[in-house]
């Protein structure tokens, strides 16, 4: 996570949340464009009590938010995945069973993803954005991942949920860190998570953010991004997932100097 966090700081806000992109955005850019967008996204789960709880929150403060269940989990919790779609949030990929994919020959990692759409498929999601677990990929990871249509993605923000399970120390990590422009990690499994979010959501607010899905968040990034020379990637429709568009797909390679993370 520390390296994940150190490669962030060195990029721009684009650059932090899709690891292959050759675009980025400059904090200068999104001053100039008054660029207010953020975006809470969960992983892990569902749990049976805690994921369902956190629904409530978001559905209450009428915020979309983005999420990545383990699908091996959300198998037989298909109700709250429904819940999810039905309430306007997105529902991304988070593999079947949440293991270090790295490890896995290529046959297994494409297993891990497609098996994971196709149980999310059966509750009525389209998901095309992947998150690996633990955030760890190599090259490989992410071309296979473009192959299935989907669109890697991690987090400007870990805002450390699954590390301090206090929900004080959560808020103030998001009041130092987060700002305008921010893609929050969270966990829909831990109850200091649960407790902390209102106050999270404050926080964002009083920063001026306007929340949307993680898709819409990708594609709005892409109408700003540079170098003018790459070629934007294709958009790919989220369906299921509240009717938003998807961010990058199969195209983008790595590349590009590293760019400052915008605060």
């Amino acid at each position: 996570m520390a390296a994940i966090e150190k490669t962030g700081r060195r990029k721009g806000r684009l650059g932090a949340v899709i690891p292959d992109t050759a675009l980025d955005v400059m904090p200068a850019t999104l001053k100039e464009e008054g660029w207010n967008l953020c975006a809470l996204t969960f992983d892990d789960g569902p749990h049976r009590v805690v994921t369902r709880q956190i629904l409530d929150v978001l559905n209450r403060e009428k915020i979309p938010a983005t999420y990545f269940p383990v699908a091996s989990v959300a198998e037989n919790q298909g109700e709250v995945i429904r819940d999810f779609i039905a309430a306007g949030h997105e529902i991304g990929n988070h593999s079947l069973t949440h293991a270090d994919l790295r490890a896995m020959d290529p046959e297994a990692q494409r297993h891990e993803i497609a098996e994971a759409n196709r149980i999310l498929r059966g509750f009525g999601a389209n998901p095309v954005l992947f998150r690996p677990p633990y955030g760890r990929y190599t090259p490989d990871l992410l071309a296979i991942a473009r192959e299935e249509s989907m669109s890697p993605v991690l987090w400007t923000v870990d805002t450390r949920d699954w590390q301090v399970r206090d929900p004080d120390r959560i808020v103030q990590h998001v009041k130092t860190e987060a700002g305008t422009g921010s893609v929050l990690l969270l966990h829909s499994t831990y109850p200091s998570t649960l407790n902390a979010l209102p106050r999270v959501i404050a926080a964002m607010r009083a920063k001026g953010c306007e929340f949307v899905t993680l898709s819409e968040w990708i594609e709005r990034m892409h109408r700003i991004a540079t170098p003018a020379t790459a070629m934007a990637p294709t958009l790919v429709n989220a369906g299921g997932n509240a009717g938003v568009n998807a961010g990058a797909k199969a195209g983008e390679k790595a590349g590009g100097a590293p760019l400052r993370t915008a605060n």
